[in-house]
């Protein structure tokens, strides 16, 4: 069951996704570019991940400027694990902030990073390999589906993220 900040994340993504498809926007490989014109202070930092992530990320900036909550910072923005990370930095007294970069996570490990289709987390090179959310089309060839199970834990200003991974079904 989805949390309400990934019901109102999911949302906001598909009306990014509207958005950019019908300017004809397509994903490349300027789309870090795109979004750095459109918030330059709070996304002047690393983004190493895949196009079929840029409406989340481009989503997420959006939520934060309807909450209002500037000055928020990213510091980095990655993938890890086969999911979007992004390291940020700023206030968030009632933990908004940190609900939408969970959400984004979560929706992320369902989403193909190159294309942005729905996605299934993979492994290759067996144990211990690269794991990754990809579409059939996408996927590493000869990699395992596999099921990642998260377990997050709030500490203080730290969170703590315990994976399990499992080989998966082909279903």
């Amino acid at each position: 069951m989805r949390s309400p900040a990934e019901r109102r994340l999911a949302y906001q993504v598909e009306l990014v996704r509207a958005k950019r498809l019908g300017a004809g926007i397509t994903l490349d490989e300027t789309w870090s570019d795109r979004l750095r014109a459109r918030w330059p202070h709070r996304l002047n930092c690393e983004m190493s991940c895949g196009p079929g992530w840029s409406d989340i990320i481009e989503a997420v900036n959006e939520l934060i400027d309807q909450e209002g909550v500037d000055p928020i910072t990213f510091s980095q923005i990655k993938e890890k694990f086969g999911g979007l990370r992004q390291y940020w930095h700023g206030l968030d007294p009632v933990g908004r902030i940190d609900a939408l970069i969970d959400a984004a996570e979560e929706i992320s490990e369902g989403m193909c990073e190159r294309c942005g289709r729905p996605s299934k987390m993979r492994r290759s090179g067996g144990p211990g390999g690269y794991i990754h959310s990809a579409c059939d089309d996408h996927a590493i060839r000869g990699s395992a589906i596999i099921r990642v199970k998260t377990e997050k834990i709030g500490r203080g200003v730290f969170r703590i993220r315990a994976t399990k991974i499992e080989d998966g079904d082909d279903s």
